[in-house]
């Protein structure tokens, strides 16, 4: 299956969610932040195989974390304000950045992203991004 998001379709990508618990930091007791996401449209468009990738694209052979959420790591980062985000539409990653990992509770924060592409000599999609806070716990499939 091969995605490429371009015209009417680019504009889904803008209302796309998708929802990962954070850790505040690697060895805290804190509890996680979990943090929605909302993407601008794409430039150049998400597509999976002119990416260079050349295992089919199954988003429903992806994994998903134990509470169903999609899987985000911190961990792979120097910054503290990047998440690198694995989700069924893109597994190859998506890197997120934002002014904080753990926006106020009722806020919005602003950033970019960019998805990860197998062959670097081509040109990597890149998206604006919101994020805000959501309650942690099991996530809707």
């Amino acid at each position: 299956m091969s995605l490429k998001l371009t015209g009417r379709h680019a504009a889904l990508v803008t209302v796309l969610l998708l929802t990962v618990a954070l850790p505040l930091r690697a060895q805290s007791t804190e509890p996680p932040v979990c943090l929605g996401f909302a993407f601008g449209a794409w430039s150049p468009a998400l597509d999976w195989r002119a990416a260079g990738h050349t295992s089919p694209l199954d988003p429903a052979a992806h994994q998903r974390a134990d509470d169903g959420r999609d899987w985000a790591t911190t961990q792979a980062v120097q910054d503290e304000h990047t998440i690198v985000l694995l989700p069924a539409w893109w597994p190859a990653g998506v890197s997120v950045t934002l002014p904080t990992r753990t926006p106020a509770p009722g806020d919005t924060v602003s950033g970019t992203a960019f998805a990860y592409v197998a062959d670097g000599r081509l040109r990597v999609p890149r998206a604006t991004v919101r994020a805000w806070r959501v309650p942690c716990g099991r996530h809707a499939p």
